[in-house]
């Protein structure tokens, strides 16, 4: 019994890790100015100390400690273990950029269709 709940619970938090990493895509095209097909996870390294001081520092509990260094390995890790782009994700983003709305490739869950498909943020991108 534990076993079957145990997958049963690895197996949402897959799907769920799938279903975040698709929104993740989505968000990105409609929200940047040119969507990514590779992350460049050099960027990271342009955050800094006074960055964090001057911006991330002022809205966290004083008593909140930041480790900057250990953050960007675990953004690392999670972007080169599951930001790497499935073909129908870098299909969707070449679509988008070339003004072609194709939610379809990244969901296949109707319910989630139905609520993007008219997405107020999409359809401005591909109108302008």
């Amino acid at each position: 019994m534990i076993n079957v709940l145990l997958v049963k619970k690895l197996m949402n938090w897959v799907l769920l890790e799938i279903r975040s990493k698709k929104f993740i895509v989505f968000y990105s095209a409609i929200s940047c100015k040119e969507p990514f097909v590779e992350f460049d996870i050099k960027k990271i390294d342009s955050i800094t100390s006074y960055k964090i001081k001057t911006d991330l520092k002022p809205v966290i509990r004083k008593k909140e400690n930041f480790d900057l260094e250990a953050s960007k390995e675990r953004v690392e890790t999670f972007i080169l273990e599951i930001l790497v782009l499935t073909d129908a994700e870098k299909q969707f983003l070449t679509c988008f950029t070339n003004k072609e709305y194709k939610p379809e490739l990244l969901f296949a869950e109707q319910e989630i269709l139905d609520r993007i498909k008219e997405h107020p943020m999409a359809i401005w991108k591909m109108q302008n």
